[in-house]
């Protein structure tokens, strides 16, 4: 039962300065923040607006105000976002005062105030009581990753108001909002009533709040202070009805059957959280983009609606499954009554989210599909760009990469396991082969194995994958995603670990990496398990090029074109041509393949650096076209036939 003399006193006791509330019984505050929120929203559900519950309104908002003031002297991972949430609670708690009618309270109540105070407490509970103990993170973590396997284990639930939630957030760039909710209504059947809109309005100082009200639909979360929500389900979440939730950025453009197509996925697939479209590329990260005939401008958007048309044809063989996504446009199960199921708000500006809650679901054993039977079109970064800009540009992204780290104990970028050029070798796989049988040494966060099975699913051939770890770290990703995986320690005595044959044999971490004494008779006695027209595939980080020597700059006396770490002996350093050379004495010429591949920025003047290069090691003419693919190829990609 609500009391009204606790808000009174827990407010004075927070502008008083008692640290002890605040850091210690912060729980005490919200409590009586929820039941005031309990007993306001009973009233308003009844449909009256009463005296008490207008002066318990006022009180709430009163502490919410302290609150805020409070936080604005405290320091931490949070404290920032949760005055604002703070703020904007208290803001929405004077607008539901001054609503006309009990039914206008009631909604800015229901959809702004009540969502507010429930993730104003998940945040305030992170903050205090995991990332101020840091001792008590990784139990945290384990009873998260516990509480997301446990929801993808049980049954779905039945008793969904709607069949999809749609989820709108926007901060400024109405011109893009406009376009994005007008395609919505375009291409998605709103007239059967099973579909619901939400828009959030982030905190927007242009006409972003007053198109959103123009808008026909009832849920609508109008924030003063911007707070960017994370994947906009922080407070949606609390308010979506729909048994499928979709997260649609305001910078995307839905396109015909783009609903339909992604709904399809999950009816069809165990085990899927998020299914994201693919989109033009070059506007989004994770390899999901394609190249279109179009341009990245409001005046294309025709054109690039029937370059989708040609695309969005439902086809199970262009579903493919992905360790890491992006989802710019998402369609997700509502599982959002379990409260772990969430973005972590410790990032900043979504840098590396994406990686962690991708984390999350690997190692829990949900899916993450990318369907590339349908195309939704993505300008790119409007919002979060723009809002880059007034917080001090891409600082985030590099203040963000070692918060991941910490949590996972792993780079987000160097752990993904990408195969570069692996198409290229898997076409080179005997076709009556069947199944192909798979090795990959050190899968990482397993991207590589994945790429392999959507190679061949789109050829409809099945595939055996097996996995040696080495690096423990990564046992959790291995076990979701490979058929048997083996923990080893070193792999010096591969023949030990290896009892078949396979059609390919993987190293999905660089060569660098791994624990290998004597590279040469490693990759010997691998491709002593090959199969008759398999290869073993390799790649490693070049330290001679370009790009490693300008990161390097003018810290050190660059290393130019020839030494690199790769032991061939376990004693001596030897440069990557070297390398190639033993691989060819040790196999034969024609059957090492090599691909340079470049990952990162190309610098300015790469080419005048390799002339001058060349003439201080003296480089033939003819070798010169070599150099310079390594010297521009920060990935080197060898294959052993």
């Amino acid at each position: 039962m609500y009391d009204s003399s606790d808000s009174y006193n827990i407010e004075k006791r927070v502008q008083q300065g008692d640290r002890e509330v605040c850091m210690q019984w912060y729980e005490e505050i919200m409590e009586t923040a929820q039941a005031a929120v309990d007993y306001v929203g009973s009233v308003l559900d009844a449909g009256r607006f009463t005296d008490e519950a207008r002066q318990v309104l006022s009180d709430f908002g009163a502490v919410m105000d302290s609150i805020a003031d409070y936080l604005s002297r405290e320091e931490g991972t949070l404290v920032e976002k949760c005055r604002r949430y703070a703020l904007n609670a208290a803001h929405s708690a004077d607008k539901t005062l001054a609503a006309h009618t009990p039914e206008e309270a009631r909604q800015l109540f229901s959809y702004e105030v009540r969502p507010l105070v429930l993730d104003l407490r998940i945040q305030l509970d992170l903050e205090y009581n995991i990332l101020r103990h840091p001792e008590r993170e990784e139990e945290h973590l384990a009873e998260t990753l516990a509480a997301f396997e446990a929801a993808r284990k049980r049954p779905r639930r039945t008793d969904f108001k709607y069949r999809v939630s749609i989820i709108v957030p926007a901060y400024n760039k109405v011109e893009f909002s406009r376009c994005a909710i007008e395609s919505l209504f375009r291409h998605t059947d709103f007239s059967r009533g099973d579909i619901e809109l939400i828009t959030i309005n982030d905190g927007s100082s242009d006409e972003t709040e007053a198109y959103f009200n123009s808008l026909p639909h009832e849920k609508k979360i109008n924030l003063k202070y911007n707070v960017y929500n994370h994947l906009g389900w922080g407070i949606a979440r609390h308010i979506a009805e729909g048994a499928y939730v979709v997260y649609f950025s305001n910078d995307a453009v839905a396109t015909g059957h783009w609903l339909e197509n992604l709904l399809a996925v999950h009816a069809a697939e165990k085990d899927v959280f998020w299914v994201v479209p693919t989109c033009n590329e070059d506007c989004i990260s994770n390899y999901q983009g394609i190249p279109v005939d179009y341009a990245n401008t409001f005046e294309d958007m025709e054109k690039m609606q029937a370059f989708a048309a040609r695309n969005n044809v439902s086809n199970p063989l262009l579903w493919e499954e992905r360790a890491i996504l992006m989802p710019f446009v998402s369609v997700v199960p509502n599982l959002f009554d379990v409260p772990e199921i969430r973005a972590d708000y410790r990032y900043v500006m979504c840098d590396f989210e994406d990686d962690d809650f991708s984390a999350m679901l690997r190692r829990s054993g949900f899916r993450q599909i990318l369907a590339k039977d349908t195309f939704v079109h993505h300008f790119g970064g409007v919002t979060l760009n723009e809002v880059r800009t007034k917080r001090g540009n891409y600082k985030s992204l590099v203040s963000m990469r070692p918060v991941f780290r910490a949590k996972w104990k792993a780079d987000p970028w160097e752990s993904r396991g990408h195969l570069y050029f692996m198409d290229t070798f898997l076409q080179t796989v005997p076709k009556d082969v069947s199944p192909v049988r798979v090795l990959v040494i050190e899968p990482m966060f397993g991207e590589g194995i994945l790429s392999i099975r959507n190679y061949f699913r789109r050829m409809r051939r099945p595939v055996v994958a097996d996995a040696i770890v080495t690096d423990a770290r990564y046992l959790p990703d291995a076990f979701h995603m490979a058929d048997s995986v083996r923990r080893v320690d070193s792999l010096d005595e591969i023949p030990e670990h290896l009892r078949e044959t396979y059609d390919m044999i993987v190293l999905g971490a660089p060569l660098n990496n791994l624990p290998i004494s004597h590279v040469i008779p490693f990759l010997q006695s691998c491709h002593a398990h090959l199969d008759d027209g398999g290869f073993i595939y390799a790649s490693l980080r070049n330290y001679s090029s370009f790009e490693h020597i300008m990161e390097h700059l003018p810290n050190e006396v660059p290393l130019l074109a020839y030494d690199t770490v790769m032991p061939l002996d376990g004693r001596r350093l030897y440069p990557i041509l070297r390398l190639i050379e033993a691989l060819r004495d040790a196999f034969s010429p024609h059957a090492v393949r090599t691909g340079y591949m470049r990952t990162g920025q190309r610098f300015d003047g790469a080419e005048k650096f390799a002339e001058m290069t060349a003439q201080l090691l003296g480089t033939a003419e003819e070798d010169m076209e070599h150099l310079q693919q390594i010297l521009m190829g920060d990935v080197v990609v060898l294959c052993i036939k």
